[in-house]
């Protein structure tokens, strides 16, 4: 914090707790009034800093936990305690209000070298979740993060099964119950929390329709309930698989006891058979969700629709299947410059 004189006036020149530079007019010509206008402005600031809560970043995190656990899934509970824990290893248990632009650039450039680009893009999305808690819970005046452009996500095409790689996997896999999974994941798109989290009164056989759905045990990644029609032949494996089961179990897939799944063991298992089927060991049981997407983009399907059948919650997501439509786009440039190549064939004559 200083002074300096800028043209006939005295500006006070200052660094806030995040790390940003700021530049206040004194609107005094002289310097003893300049001075007394530095004295009053450090003391409100000590004021004004008084009334912020002091906290240390580890005691924050535990209080975000606890909010965290009864809003978010617990995969995002999940991102965001690998965010804080990195955080904490990285940076160190500093007051809250001591992090700013430094500490964060600092730490994302670590995690982009140690991990990737992306996992420092997950990071960020998580603290500066946090932090903007931090700023409403009154810890901070504004969250730092805003200051600090978040990394840039890599475009990546998204893997997905070829129609006999489907056939290889199937032929490996001897549990009825995890191949009917399997197969409706391709058939639906349906997230693998979302499949496990299904339950018979969610299917509405009359009208051919899945809806998915939040409860009190499972939100959705978008937190909206969204409707999937089926397919006749997901209908006919559905149908089948509700006729075959043994005992009586609101949830449509699950363990030999009646209970649900995990998704890490079903994770687990999908990989050893990918790998027992000898097909790309890039396939996960993710790549089912892409299948299913990028079927619908090559079979001319638009975007829009794929998007909402997916329950993405804005088109971007959905473009990274739009490699997959030249044949839609080659109609839709044959269409919009037909007139354009009109002109240029056929020159206006000179007179």
């Amino acid at each position: 914090m200083f002074l300096s004189k800028v043209g006939d006036v005295y500006y006070l020149f200052f660094s806030d707790e995040i790390g940003s530079r700021h530049k206040v007019s004194t609107k005094c010509r002289k310097k003893p009034e300049a001075l007394t206008f530095l004295r009053q402005f450090k003391q409100n600031e000590f004021e004004r800093r008084k009334k912020l809560k002091a906290i240390f970043f580890s005691d924050f995190i535990e209080q975000f936990k606890v909010y965290s656990s009864s809003v978010h899934t617990l995969k995002t509970q999940k991102t965001n305690s690998s965010a804080f824990k990195e955080f904490l290893r990285v940076e160190g248990n500093k007051p809250l209000h001591s992090i700013g632009i430094r500490e964060i650039e600092h730490f994302l450039s670590k995690k982009k070298q140690e991990a990737s680009e992306w996992t420092a893009r997950k990071y960020y999305g998580s603290l500066a979740s946090a932090f903007e808690k931090a700023v409403q819970w009154n810890y901070l005046e504004e969250n730092p993060f805003r200051k600090v452009a978040k990394p840039k996500g890599r475009e990546i095409i998204p893997v997905f099964f070829t129609e006999s790689d489907f056939r290889l996997l199937l032929s490996v896999i001897e549990d009825r119950d995890f191949k009917e999974l399997c197969i409706t994941a391709l058939l639906s798109g349906l997230r693998l929390g979302e499949l496990l989290a299904l339950q018979w009164n969610d299917i509405d056989f009359n009208s051919k329709v899945i809806l998915v759905r939040n409860t009190e045990t499972f939100t959705t990644k978008s937190r909206k309930n969204r409707i999937v029609p089926m397919s006749d032949e997901l209908f006919r494996v559905i149908g089948e698989r509700k006729e075959r089961i043994r005992f009586e179990c609101g949830i449509v897939f699950h363990n030999k006891y009646g209970g649900k799944l995990l998704d890490t063991t079903v994770s687990h298992y999908f990989k050893l058979y990918v790998i027992d089927a000898g097909i790309n060991d890039k396939l996960h049981f993710h790549s089912l969700r892409h299948s299913f997407a990028s079927a619908l983009v090559m079979s001319g399907v638009s975007l829009y629709a794929v998007q909402k059948l997916l329950g993405h919650t804005t088109s971007k997501t959905t473009e990274i299947y739009s490699h997959l439509m030249p044949q839609q786009l080659h109609f839709e440039v044959n269409k919009g410059l037909h007139s354009i190549e009109g002109s240029l064939l056929n020159p206006i004559e000179k007179k």
